[in-house]
């Protein structure tokens, strides 16, 4: 009797159903604190580390192979950089372990997601982000044209705002999420799918894509976020790059970003919001500019956001106890002030959470990652030419290396992408 692949492989009904759950509660993490259970605001800052652990067990339970170099050194490094804090540092044991569990808990996810999501998962998980990129920018749309005072723009635990200092006296919108740092790495992880399903054979509704293209194009100067335009180009760069085997390819894919930018022109001279949003979305540029060129702003700010930390990172003392301290949260705890007492970026944040020995190995292993998965999704291009791996690794490769991990919705956002990435690139070479 012919027995089919699918007859022999697991299906992990629950842990895919967890790993969902995880999934879904990143997007409305921010609702729930802000609109739905306010009152709840702070224990809900880890409503997703329940789920994390359930995961870790489900998938011991399950036999899922996931247990690797990265996962056990990252375990070591962190429980001895706890060790550490707890013996001759803060001391907290509450900070500590909010600092520990960003490796200790979410990292392996990473890993459980790339072994037990199929190509069909990962396929699903891009056609509801479509579908949410719609009902996001509805609900950012009547945030930039909403008061901050107004019920949508209310802040954590329902009090202030959640808007962000734009310009011209418009905020930065956060949509769903708590703060825009979130919805930024939203639109980047929904442009990984637009991309692709433009240019792939994959099957997905037309009127969905097209729906969902339109509506993240109107939104883009709307969230008047930096990190959010810059995104979604280089999400598109890497499209590009991806779609370089052939001459067809590389028409095809220009031709796409040509009918982009002339949605873009007809929407800016058309639409008035549109216009506005434009235009201050590039006062907000021009203000952090102060003067210099987008290339000053952007690209020179993530070049020296890398550079200069690994460079203070030597000036560092080989071991510190301050586990959990670079964390907003952790900083809170400590002396009841949300301010980053370490450092905004995460490199400085590890180099100055753990010094020279464990912060640094921490920092090696998350580049390593990057790269070997940035090297496997060029061989699964040459082997497979399926664009969707090198499409990703627009947006994994940062949020591996630079993501703010002491940020929640941007740990949950990298561990996502990451382990979807893994999981396109594993099916790769089970086809293979």
């Amino acid at each position: 009797m012919d027995i089919t692949k699918e007859a022999v492989t697991p299906s992990y009904k629950y842990l895919k159903s967890a790993i969902w759950l995880y999934f879904i509660l990143w997007i409305f993490e921010g609702a729930l604190r802000k609109w739905i259970l306010p009152g709840l605001a702070t224990p809900l800052l880890v409503v997703r580390d329940p789920i994390a652990i359930y995961i870790i067990i489900q998938a011991f339970y399950s036999n899922v192979k996931f247990l690797n170099p990265y996962v056990v050194l990252s375990t070591v490094f962190t429980l001895l950089g706890l060790a550490i804090t707890l013996t001759f540092g803060h001391a907290n044991l509450f900070v500590s372990l909010y600092g520990a569990r960003i490796m200790l808990l979410h990292f392996p996810l990473i890993f459980i997601i790339g072994s037990v999501f199929s190509k069909e998962d990962v396929l699903k998980t891009g056609y509801f982000f479509l579908g949410v990129n719609i009902l996001m920018a509805v609900v950012v749309y009547f945030q930039f044209i909403s008061p901050q005072t107004a019920y949508i723009n209310v802040g954590l635990g329902g009090e202030g705002s959640s808007g962000f200092s734009g310009a011209l006296g418009y905020s930065r919108p956060s949509g769903t999420f708590s703060f825009i740092t979130g919805l930024a790495c939203f639109y980047i992880s929904t442009a990984v799918y637009i991309f692709y399903f433009w240019l792939s054979k994959e099957k997905c509704s037309k009127l969905l894509l097209i729906t969902s293209t339109l509506a993240l194009i109107f939104v883009m100067p709307l969230t008047i976020s930096r990190g959010a335009v810059m995104g979604v180009l280089v999400v598109g760069f890497f499209a590009i790059m991806g779609s370089s085997t052939s001459i067809t390819k590389v028409v095809k894919v220009l031709s796409i970003i040509g009918v982009f930018a002339g949605i873009v022109i007809i929407l800016n001279s058309t639409t008035s919001i549109f216009s506005l949003g434009t235009e201050v979305f590039l006062t907000r540029v021009d203000n952090a500019n102060q003067g210099g060129t987008i290339k000053e702003s952007i690209f020179l700010r993530m070049y020296d956001s890398f550079k200069d930390p690994i460079v203070d990172l030597f000036d560092k003392p080989l071991f510190l106890g301050n586990l959990g301290m670079g964390t907003n949260a952790g900083a809170q705890m400590l002396n009841g002030n949300r301010h980053f007492i370490i450092s905004e970026g995460e490199i400085g944040r590890l180099a100055g959470e753990q010094g020279l020995i464990f912060g640094g190995l921490l920092i090696g292993l998350r580049l390593f990652l990057s790269i070997d998965l940035f090297v496997a999704s060029v061989k699964v291009l040459k082997e497979n030419n399926d664009i969707l791996p090198i499409i990703f690794c627009g947006t994994v490769v940062l949020s591996i290396t630079q993501g703010q991990w002491a940020q929640p919705s941007i740990l949950g956002s990298a561990i996502i992408v990451s382990g979807l990435l893994l999981a396109t690139i594993n099916t790769d070479k089970e086809i293979n």
